[in-house]
């Protein structure tokens, strides 16, 4: 060991302990390209990807101003057509002046009193709401953001429209919440949510009016058939002899519900 030179004397204890840390790197290395399933940080979207929560609901201030204008211009014809389209009443404006406005119109409506600018400005200003509704010129505004009450249902559908979105939303947002506080019984949150979820379709449901000419004429038709067929069934039959002769079959878009109190035989 004397008779080698000094470099090489310098040199070999760092070669011996390169080799001997090397496997402790190579470890290190291979360990941590493992991942770690117990503290493993919960990866958050991106900036971009995060819906904002700041966006207003669906709306449309100009189709209630519509609304309301056309309401204001023919309120005799208008305002029926209004409270047949709208089931909510007035909730289904976006805009607390709107549903104000909406509210008095519809109580002078049903109790058979004028409905126009000076009177609706008098009965705001009795119940001190006139400022807040926008005062006597948001009221002029209004009749003039209606060409013409011809344009009412188109208003009316816009509306209708947000409205049922707006319910849509509030519904979808109650639902996540209820999924977290209402786990223990599933059975019963999902019918409150299938319950939830129908009232807004039936918001889009409409009822068709009949006249009575019509009416009676549909049951001129069924008492005639009635008696063309001679007691015999007119639909498909259940197979329940004293059931047919209550429904006389089962028809086309009929739905039959049976109902009794428990223990009478129904299952």
């Amino acid at each position: 060991m004397n008779n080698l030179p000094r470099s090489r004397v310098c040199l070999f204890p760092l070669i011996v302990f390169s080799l001997v840390k090397m496997p402790d790197n190579a470890a290190t290395e291979t360990q941590s390209d493992k991942p770690d399933l117990k503290r493993t940080k919960r990866q958050t979207r991106r900036k971009e990807e995060v819906s904002p929560l700041d966006r207003l609901p669906p709306h449309s201030i100009e189709a209630e101003q519509g609304v309301l204008g056309c309401v204001m211009l023919n309120p005799n014809e208008n305002m029926g057509t209004c409270i047949e389209k709208f089931k909510s009443g007035a909730e289904v404006f976006y805009d607390l002046r709107h549903r104000e406005l909406y509210d008095l119109i519809a109580e002078l409506y049903d109790k058979k009193q004028p409905i126009d600018i000076f009177t609706l400005s008098q009965s705001l200003r009795d119940r001190k709401q006139l400022n807040n509704v926008g005062g006597l010129a948001y009221l002029n505004d209004l009749m003039d953001k209606a060409p013409s009450g011809l344009n009412l249902p188109y208003y009316l559908e816009i509306v209708r429209e947000k409205y049922v979105l707006r319910k849509m939303l509030h519904t979808c947002s109650d639902i996540v919440g209820r999924v977290y506080e209402e786990q223990d019984n599933v059975d019963s949150l999902l019918d409150t949510v299938e319950r939830d979820v129908l009232s807004i379709s039936e918001e889009r449901s409409e009822n068709e009016d009949k006249s009575i000419k019509t009416l009676v004429r549909d049951a001129i038709s069924t008492l005639e058939s009635y008696h063309k067929n001679q007691g015999m069934l007119t639909g498909l039959s259940s197979g329940f002899h004293d059931l047919d002769k209550m429904t006389h079959g089962m028809h086309p878009g009929e739905m039959v519900v049976i109902a009794a109190r428990p223990s009478m035989g129904k299952t």
